[in-house]
């Protein structure tokens, strides 16, 4: 969330009630964000390219989370969803397409964008943006009031992540038939 009470923005990454100073560009956020989507349990990825001078030895993702991820007091939520609503990386069109719209942003040539600009930009889209639209159907729930239309563009629509079985077995068809 934005303070506009205070000039700038954040600009550091506190791990273990230490500062460290942290590049801010949209585009490296959204990069960690799209890996540790994928991350699978036990694994570890390389952060070291969000620190601009020094890096801690030790770095929980929780702790980059508080900077990625900035809690906002509304809308309130009721509980944890495991609906993925939003990827960077699947997305990734037609959020260029709603900031082109929307802001005349060209997110491909923009010199730089704040993380925390470019996510309260990204939650002010119009509810007529396909974005917009794309992820209030995979959010969708039914309910008694609403058509099954809802239900089919949820489905057309929802983010799958395959399994390290399916994974396997297009690698292993991959090898084979090239």
């Amino acid at each position: 969330m934005i303070d506009l009470t205070k000039k700038g923005l954040p600009n550091a990454a506190w791990i273990n009630g230490i500062p460290y100073s942290i590049y801010t560009d949209f585009r490296l956020w959204m990069r960690f964000e799209i890996e540790v989507s994928k991350l699978k349990q036990g694994q570890t990825i390389d952060v070291s390219y969000l620190f601009k001078n020094r890096m801690p030895s030790q770095c929980d993702l929780t702790e980059l989370f508080a900077f990625s991820r900035p809690v906002s007091e509304l809308p309130r939520q009721k509980g944890f969803s495991d609906v993925i609503a939003l990827d960077y990386e699947i997305d990734a069109d037609y959020i260029y397409s709603a900031f082109i719209s929307q802001y005349n942003i060209d997110l491909t040539e923009v010199e730089e964008l704040h993380w925390h600009k470019f996510l309260a930009l990204l939650k002010g889209l119009k509810d007529d943006e396909v974005i917009s639209k794309i992820m209030s159907y995979r959010c969708y729930e039914k309910s008694d009031e609403k058509k099954n239309i809802y239900e089919e563009l949820k489905y057309a629509w929802q983010i799958e992540r395959i399994s390290e079985e399916e994974q396997a077995e297009i690698d292993k068809f991959s090898n084979i038939f090239g």
